[in-house]
C-alpha cells in the first residue's frame, strides 16, 4: 500500500527534531567542554602566577639577608618604599629596622595605649580604648579585665574556640585572635601606605618627609623582634585588582639573619591605583636626580 504525504511529512518532521535534538546536545556538550577547559586553564595560570609571586618573594628576602646593603646605588636603603624586579615580576619593597617599633610583649601599658591611640584617631578614641586593653589582657598573667578590656568569659561569650594566652605574644599575627583587632586594624592599607610615602617624598616642602609617617595599623606599630630585627615589607600586585602582601621579620642570630616571623595577607586595590604609584615613582626619581644634581 503506498505511503500517503502526510506520513513522509511527519516522519521527515520526526527525524528534522531529532536532529536539531541532537545538534542542541552537540552544542551544549561544546560549551560544557569549553568552559571546563577554559576554568582549567584559568586555575593554572592562577597557580602559576601565585607560584611566582611566592618565588619573588623569596628571592627578595635571601636578598636582604644580609649586613651589606644589596641594591648598588642605596635606593631604600633609608626605610623608603622602591620596586625591584625579580624575574620581571614588579615588587614594592621596603626594608627597615624593628628597633623603629615598640615591642609588643615588653611595652608598658602607657606605651601601648598612646600608640593604638595616636594609630586610630580623635573619632576612634573608644576603639582605641577597647583595642588597647583587651591586647593588654591578652598578654597579662592575671584575670583581672581592664575597664575596656576582654579575658576569658568575653571569649566564651562570643563562642570562640579559644581563650587568651595570658602570657606574651608568639608572633604578631596572634593579634588577630584579639577581641576588636580586625584584619584593617591590623593590616592597615599596604596600597595606600606605598602611595602616602612617594607623596611625601615628591611634595619635599610638607612636614611628612620631616619625620616617619604615623604608623596606621598594628602591624606597623609593633614588633617582637626589636633589638636585632629588620623587616622586609614586600607587595606584589596580581592579576586585575588583586595583590600579595608580605611582612617578612629577621633577626640576627650569631651574626647572620635569619627568618623568625612572617605574616601575608591577600587584598584589592583599584587597578588605576598601580598606575598612580608608577607616576608617583617617576616623580620621585626625577625629584631625587634633581636633589643630587644640585649638591
Amino acid at each position: 500500500m503506498p505511503l500517503r504525504a502526510g506520513g513522509v511529512d511527519s516522519r521527515a518532521g520526526s527525524v528534522l527534531v531529532m536532529v536539531l535534538w541532537i545538534l542542541v546536545m552537540i552544542g551544549f556538550l561544546t560549551s560544557q567542554y569549553v568552559a571546563h577547559n577554559r576554568q582549567k586553564a584559568d586555575i593554572s595560570r592562577n597557580a602559576w602566577s601565585a607560584f611566582r609571586q611566592r618565588q619573588a618573594i623569596l628571592s627578595l628576602t635571601q636578598l636582604f639577608s644580609t649586613d651589606a646593603w644589596p641594591v648598588p646605588d642605596g635606593t631604600g636603603s633609608n626605610g623608603r618604599w622602591f620596586r625591584l624586579y625579580p624575574d620581571d615580576i614588579g615588587v614594592w619593597v621596603r626594608v627597615d629596622k624593628e628597633s623603629s617599633r615598640l615591642d609588643l610583649n615588653s611595652a608598658n601599658d602607657g606605651e601601648t595605649k598612646q600608640k593604638i591611640s595616636l594609630m586610630m584617631g580623635d573619632k576612634h578614641q573608644d576603639e582605641a580604648d577597647a583595642v588597647s586593653d583587651a591586647i593588654l589582657d591578652w598578654r597579662d598573667p592575671d584575670n583581672m579585665v581592664r575597664p575596656h578590656g576582654a579575658e576569658a568569659p568575653a571569649y566564651a561569650a562570643r563562642g570562640l574556640s579559644y581563650l587568651p594566652a595570658d602570657g606574651p605574644f608568639n608572633s604578631l599575627s596572634e593579634l588577630l585572635l584579639v577581641i576588636g583587632v580586625t584584619p584593617d586594624i591590623f593590616w592597615g592599607d599596604p596600597v595606600q601606605r606605598i602611595e602616602t610615602d612617594l607623596t611625601a617624598r615628591v611634595m619635599v616642602t610638607t612636614t611628612a618627609v620631616q619625620g616617619k609617617p604615623v604608623p596606621d595599623a598594628l602591624s606597623e606599630i609593633f614588633t617582637l623582634n626589636s633589638q636585632t630585627g629588620k623587616r622586609i615589607s614586600m607587595l606584589v600586585p596580581g592579576e586585575g585588582n588583586g595583590y600579595l602582601y608580605t611582612n617578612v621579620i629577621l633577626a640576627n642570630v650569631s651574626g647572620a639573619f635569619s627568618v623568625v616571623d612572617r605574616e601575608q595577607v591577600f587584598g584589592v586595590a583599584d587597578p588605576e591605583t598601580y598606575d598612580h604609584l608608577a607616576e608617583l615613582e617617576a616623580q620621585v626619581a626625577g625629584q631625587e636626580g634633581r636633589d643630587k644634581a644640585s649638591r
